[in-house]
């Protein structure tokens, strides 16, 4: 039986550094279950919003911090050139269409953060200051029944954007200030901008620590800036029992996009749940 990738991650608080293609060289953990985890925001100093601190939850454990337009590739890096022609390509497509006309908007990265929300392939990645948004961006699909290997557990990505700011040579952080970006300021999220090129953002952050004295081999030390936690999530009976957990918060599709297609996501899950309960009765 093949080892469930998770498990070679030490469980919470401890951390190790993988160096492998999966984790990478980010320090990452385990916990027990998404109540754990749960536990663990409540009560942990690491989870303090008072350094800024960001957080981005991903279905599959095995999948990097990679933009969606890096994914072309299949190495997980994307050109310039290429991510331009895209870019000028979305500004005329979208004349007419938005708030505040395209010509208008201050710089590139705000048109890419509008069309990120609606679809369109960018550099960017979304983060939220919510550990529970994070959640359930993580927890909010369930895993293909045919997709294979099987996926065993989900993943939330931590980021410390004051300090990481203090090493950084580029400013990889997103916060547009139009007014077409209701969904980023309901789900309380900035992006983060991935360099073109051979160097991705992990690369980016690691190299900046590294050429200022912080030792990026010491999972301890790493952890302070960047790290993974992996939650282990087999059966859908977990998943649900985390979004309703969720929604008792007052985080789901219809608060974390305000507008219809957030108002349709929600009225999907609540039909879904409706249907498997009459199934079970």
């Amino acid at each position: 039986m093949r080892r469930k990738y998770h498990l070679n991650s030490p469980l919470w608080p401890k951390f190790a550094i993988n160096g492998d293609n999966v984790d990478g060289n980010i320090p990452s953990t385990r916990v027990k279950s998404w109540s754990h985890l749960v536990e663990i925001i409540n009560e942990d100093a690491l989870f303090d919003h008072s350094d800024q601190a960001l957080f981005r939850g991903q279905r599959h454990s095995h999948w990097g911090l990679t933009p969606s337009i890096a994914r072309l590739s299949g190495a997980g890096v994307y050109e310039d050139e290429w991510a331009q022609k895209h870019l000028e390509s979305f500004k005329y497509s979208i004349r007419g269409r938005t708030k505040i006309p395209v010509a208008q908007m201050p710089n590139d990265e705000d048109v890419w953060s509008l069309g990120q929300h609606y679809g369109l392939w960018t550099p960017l990645l979304d983060w939220s200051r919510s550990p529970f948004v994070a959640m359930f961006f993580a927890f909010n699909e369930p895993d293909p029944k045919d997709e294979n290997p099987k996926n065993y557990s989900r993943a939330l990505f931590y980021i410390n954007k004051s300090k990481l700011e203090e090493f950084l040579t580029t400013d990889i952080f997103v916060n547009p200030l139009s007014s077409d970006h209701d969904r980023l300021i309901s789900q309380d999220g900035l992006f983060t901008l991935s360099p073109s090129g051979q160097t991705s953002l992990e690369l980016e952050i690691l190299n900046a620590l590294g050429e200022n004295d912080i030792n990026i081999d010491d999972a301890e030390v790493l952890k302070e800036y960047i790290f993974k936690i992996h939650i282990p999530m087999e059966e859908e009976q977990e998943r649900l029992q985390c979004i309703n957990a969720l929604k008792r918060m007052n985080i789901h599709y219809a608060n974390l996009y305000p507008d219809i297609a957030g108002s349709s996501l929600h009225c999907n899950d609540r039909l879904t749940e409706d249907v498997n309960k009459e199934s079970i009765l």
